[in-house]
């Protein structure tokens, strides 16, 4: 190993050491404080609920803890701190606060919602030039800023009471599973509580079923649902991409 590359391998370590080398220049604290200081600010923009929840002294310990392990694989921080909820279930805290996980798990998925990439929609719009018999022949994929997740906790609810304007002084939500459909319509991330139909069929949809065929997956699994409310719901929301010519096997 070349003396060039056994320096910057000591520096690095040393940068990512709980404490400074004795041997390390005063100067050098500079880019160990920037380089904590950065991931820090990343974790509390990407996690502000999560903040809220701990508090603003807890989170930052945790947080530095999780930095110090979990070094940005990458300079551009927007997306830092994917393994962050899996972290969070790992520590103490979460003994007393079980839903700290999903609340967690469900800001990492609005936040990658955020950052996808962009495709048309299949809106209302586009619906409305299609034939029932077209409708149900239709292979739609999931519009890729599209995101849902199933919680064994109210984690939606907890996010929801925590993100909405004014103060709540109690929260005591009824303590059951709960699934977030998380999209996107221009810049605006939209969080929305769904029931379990409404999330089969979108995983039914994500193997690349055509329509009928996802219904009829999600009504064998979840029998006596409403799944034209379910799939309505999907519509709505912008969950779906608008279909390209390869696609469909009618249009």
């Amino acid at each position: 190993m070349s003396e060039a590359a056994a320096f910057q391998r000591w520096f690095v370590g040393a940068i990512k050491a709980d404490r400074a080398p004795r041997q390390m220049p005063p100067s050098f604290a500079v880019y160990r404080n920037t380089w904590l200081k950065g991931l820090l600010d990343a974790l509390d923009a990407n996690y502000p609920t999560v903040a809220m929840i701990l508090g603003a002294d807890l989170f930052e310990m945790l947080s530095l803890q999780f930095a110090r392990k979990h070094p940005a694989q990458s300079p551009i921080l927007a997306l830092y701190g994917a393994e962050f909820p899996d972290f969070l279930s790992r520590q103490k805290v979460s003994d007393d606060l079980p839903y700290l996980h999903d609340v967690a798990a469900l800001e990492r998925l609005w936040t990658e919602c955020f950052f996808a990439p962009d495709r048309e929609s299949l809106g209302p719009s586009r619906i409305a030039a299609v034939t029932a018999a077209e409708m149900l022949n239709l292979r739609v994929r999931v519009h890729p800023a599209t995101r849902f997740g199933r919680f064994g906790t109210p984690a939606v609810t907890i996010w929801h009471a925590h993100r909405a304007k004014g103060d709540f002084d109690e929260l005591e939500p009824e303590w059951r599973a709960e699934h977030a459909l998380i999209t996107r319509n221009g810049m605006s991330v939209a969080v929305q509580l769904i029931d379990e139909a409404t999330h089969r069929l979108l995983e039914e949809i994500e193997a690349r079923r055509a329509i009928d065929a996802a219904i009829a997956a999600t009504a064998e699994a979840a029998p006596g649902t409403d799944l034209a409310i379910a799939l309505a719901t999907i519509i709505a929301s912008s969950a779906l991409a608008a279909p390209r010519a390869e696609d469909v096997r009618t249009w």
